[in-house]
């Protein structure tokens, strides 16, 4: 397993996810929606694993505990499986092979050789574009790409039928007779097998690296600034004070003046001032008492 780098509860977890605006717009095209809260809760409200991401051999994924986040670019040199995880990377996922059931989100890029998605309940939704040689995707597994999507060779048994299926196992090289029911399992490990056989990854494919676009975030508002204790001092007296507002004007001239003439608060103690001093009678007086604030 990856280095764990903390847990993360579930409110922690939906702040890591909170910054990607995929997580926010509608499906891509086949209408499954990425829902950040199946991520962000785990199992049975466990929260997440933040574990950090980087170059491994093989990589199985198990995390009974809660969701698995990915921190940074996944790049595998042989075989990835996520057997039954609620997994997010937060970058690229590169292998050779991939076999996945139960939800795979991917902030990046997916680039594998062979894809076996099995089951149905979430599926793999890749929010950058998705270079796949060859997939099956198996009990209706779900693949969503928001991105471009590359997808050489595909055989999805609730289209094109098991037979299918089994033809295109016989095809990777994992069965002989395309009769033969095939376990997942048996499907699982001898993926293994092919990706061993092909090697590490090129240094090209290794060297490929995740950088969000302004598009990938969701604009923040602006934080305002927390307001001065003298502003936020001149409007409660201004909502306590009996006096009427010429005798304001006075005590301002005499108790406040020197305190708001800092530059820091010259121009909010105005708007203040303004809003609060609002007779007719007084706003020649008023306006040379702002002037003497400068």
């Amino acid at each position: 397993m990856l280095p764990l780098k903390r847990w993360l509860s579930p409110e922690e977890a939906a702040e890591v996810l909170r910054p990607y605006a995929a997580f926010r717009q509608r499906s891509a095209g086949n209408g499954m929606d990425v829902d950040p809260l199946v991520l962000s809760d785990g199992f049975g409200g466990g929260g997440a694993g933040l574990f950090a991401g980087g170059r491994v051999s093989s990589l199985q994924l198990e995390n009974s505990r809660g969701s698995t986040f990915i921190n940074g670019d996944l790049v595998v040199d042989g075989w990835f499986e996520n057997p039954g995880g609620l997994v997010f990377v937060r970058g690229n996922l590169i292998a050779h092979t991939v076999y996945t059931s139960e939800y795979l989100v991917i902030l990046g890029d997916l680039r594998v050789r062979r894809l076996f998605g099995a089951d149905e309940p979430l599926g793999i939704c890749v929010f950058g574009d998705a270079h796949v040689e060859s997939a099956i995707f198996f009990h209706n597994h779900q693949f969503n790409v928001w991105g471009t999507s590359h997808l050489g060779e595909e055989a999805h048994d609730e289209v094109h039928g098991r037979e299918a299926v089994k033809q295109r196992l016989v095809d990777w090289g994992l069965i002989t007779d395309p009769r033969q029911e095939t376990p997942l399992d048996m499907v699982r490990i001898s993926l293994r097998g092919l990706a061993e056989s092909w090697g590490p990854l090129s240094d090209e494919l290794a060297s490929l690296r995740y950088t969000p676009k302004p598009s990938d975030l969701v604009a923040e508002p602006p934080v305002r600034p927390p307001r001065p204790d003298v502003i936020l001092e001149l409007e409660q007296w201004f909502a306590s004070t009996p006096l009427p507002q010429r005798q304001q004007l006075e005590a301002l001239r005499t108790q406040w003046l020197a305190r708001l003439r800092d530059s820091t608060v010259r121009a909010e103690a105005a708007r203040v001032i303004r809003k609060h001093l609002n007779s007719k009678k007084l706003i020649a007086d008023r306006d040379t008492l702002l002037r003497d604030l400068d």
